[in-house]
């Protein structure tokens, strides 16, 4: 290792990330402690938190309360040909999702949001706008515009653990047939930065979708916001129908 502290930790991380993309250290394991790791590259406990914490920043490893520090899976692969909530999307990749609830509120809403739920002027809808967690750690904001005559009273069924498909699939016996989805990649402002806890400014990629019933009228509308480094978005794309 080179003297100069000043760019120690990043040879630490350097490496450590190497071992990461070569495969030496597995996705999904756990690294050695800190202490561990001290011996390995004979460097100071601060050396080495400061390359974690890059490491951490940058998507490459996930911090679990009481368990330790895990090698990262791949990105959250977002399959665009399937209707899955965010539970479901972590659940599979081995992640506890939660959420923080941001604001929940009955509003009329705008023209805007109107025109994507089909509703009358004066209709009214829950707004429900959420932090979205894997093992505690940002992924995604979410702001979702519920029509109140689908789902009575839902601002007294929601909290931080709640699953809206949970709730539309098994409270409200709604059955969900397809969703329309854009997307496209921002800036992320300053507001949606500070909430994911991002450096600015840093690339988001944001989601529109309106999720239809059997009966093809629009069950809600929702504008998400994913950590860039922390997706792919996937789709099947047959050349002939």
């Amino acid at each position: 290792m080179a003297s100069n502290k000043n760019f120690l930790y990043i040879q630490v991380y350097n490496e450590i990330k190497s071992n990461i993309d070569n495969g030496i250290w597995k996705e999904g394991s756990q690294i050695p402690t800190e202490h561990e790791l001290m011996k390995e590259f004979n460097v100071s406990r601060d050396t080495i938190r400061k390359a974690l914490s890059k490491l951490l920043q940058e998507g490459y490893i996930r911090r679990q309360a009481g368990k330790g520090t895990f090698i990262r899976s791949n990105k959250s692969r977002y399959k665009l040909t399937r209707l899955e909530s965010f539970t479901e999307q972590m659940k599979a990749r081995g992640l506890y999702p939660s959420s923080e609830i941001i604001e929940k509120s009955l509003i009329i809403p705008s023209k805007y949001i109107r025109s994507y739920l089909e509703l009358e002027d004066n209709e009214e809808v829950y707004k429900i706008a959420r932090l979205r967690l894997a093992d505690s750690e940002p992924m995604s904001y979410e702001i979702a515009y519920i029509p109140r005559k689908l789902c009575p009273n839902m601002d007294e069924k929601i909290d931080n653990e709640t699953s809206l498909y949970k709730l539309y699939e098994e409270e409200y016996n709604h059955e969900m047939e397809y969703g329309e989805v854009s997307i496209e990649a921002e800036i992320a402002p300053e507001k949606i930065a500070k909430i994911l806890k991002l450096s600015s400014p840093s690339a988001i990629l944001k989601m529109r979708s309106t999720v239809f019933l059997k009966n093809k009228k629009p069950l809600y509308f929702v504008e998400a916001y994913y950590i860039g480094e922390k997706y792919v978005f996937t789709a099947n794309m047959p050349r002939n129908l």
